[in-house]
């Protein structure tokens, strides 16, 4: 009896203690939050780093050609691609300067192409990891929210396909370099290194491994093409055109044999002209006949800008302006007929 009466004084002491007080209860944690606090079901993303959130950035940024090939649609495509073959050894690249105009090529010890199956090797190599970074772009362009599995293989793929055009590109930095100096177009040596790497960045994307051909082959075309427009730019924003018809240095009129153009051009340019590869227009081909006498016998009238001017009806810098279009369509036609293949051993 003493005991209970303690006990009730006691709970009527700490009653009166916290009267007025207001007890607020705190709310059951829920299993979600206890399932995520044991690290179950966490929706928290990985933290990365700036490196990171920029190859995220480009490798869902930049558009991604594709050239497949038959042995991508099998099983093992990975295994067949990357483990499979031999690896293709890597070079240095000290040797490169494209900022020094250097006299004599690369050794081709330093310096050297790659082989067929080599580059059979790197291509499927590229064009797989390719494959894979497209494939992971449509499936993290689809989702609402991406996750980390999907951003890691996007990184790894997005490296291996860098590296392997880099490998690509490195091995063929001599042929720029012999390709810019046999150019015609005018310039800086390093302007047209620089136009003659971004063609060859164009040429990796789009070559084709399978069709059996040497990527050399292919990147002559491509660098060709590119330093003919980089050569018509710089004749278009230039003044003084060190042009071998260039009216200014061009005397009323030659004859013999110290005319301003030697007989073996005028057999280039007439087969180019009969042949119709420039696709020159009827005025284009009428100006090169009076000027250079293309169909005439032996000893060819050659005609001076103003008297080509008043045969067509026009002005002599209309003619001046004809000419020069023309001939800058038969020297891309006699560019072409060149050999490619330049440094395949």
């Amino acid at each position: 009896m003493r005991c209970v009466v303690g006990v009730s004084y006691v709970h009527r002491a700490v009653m009166s203690f916290y009267k007025g007080v207001t007890f607020q209860l705190m709310p059951k944690q829920s299993r979600q939050l206890k399932k995520t606090a044991r690290g179950r079901k966490s929706t928290r993303t990985k933290r990365r780093s700036t490196i990171e959130h920029e190859k995220i950035d480009q490798a869902l940024s930049e558009p991604v050609i594709v050239v497949k090939s038959p042995c991508f649609s099998k099983k093992n495509a990975e295994e067949l691609v990357f483990e499979i073959p031999e690896t293709v050894p890597r070079l240095s690249v000290s040797w490169y300067s494209p900022a020094i105009d250097r006299a004599t090529p690369p050794k081709r010890s330093v310096a050297t192409l790659l082989t067929r199956d080599e580059e059979a090797v790197l291509f499927r190599q590229y064009n797989y990891s390719r494959m894979k970074l497209q494939q992971l772009q449509e499936r993290i362009s689809r989702a609402k929210k991406p996750i980390d599995k999907d951003l890691d293989e996007l990184i790894r793929w997005y490296d291996i396909t860098i590296d392997c055009r880099d490998h690509i590109v490195e091995r063929n930095l001599a042929l720029v370099l012999a390709m810019a100096k046999r150019t015609w177009a005018t310039g800086e040596y390093a302007d047209l290194v620089a136009e003659g790497n971004v063609a060859l960045l164009r040429a990796v994307d789009r070559f084709n491994c399978e069709l059996g051909y040497k990527f050399s082959t292919y990147a002559c075309r491509a660098l060709t093409t590119a330093f003919n427009r980089f050569g018509r730019k710089q004749l278009k924003h230039r003044d003084n055109v060190p042009f071998e018809f260039d009216p200014d240095r061009e005397p009323i009129e030659r004859k013999g044999t110290d005319g301003f153009i030697t007989p073996e051009y005028i057999i280039e340019i007439r087969d180019v002209v009969r042949s119709k590869e420039a696709q020159l227009s009827p005025v284009e081909q009428d100006v090169l006949r009076y000027r250079f006498g293309l169909f005439a016998g032996q000893n060819p009238p050659m005609l001076t800008l103003e008297k080509v001017g008043n045969v067509l009806g026009i002005s002599k810098e209309r003619v001046r302006q004809i000419q020069i279009r023309a001939l800058l369509k038969i020297r891309e036609v006699i560019e072409n007929r060149l050999p490619l293949d330049l440094l395949a051993g």
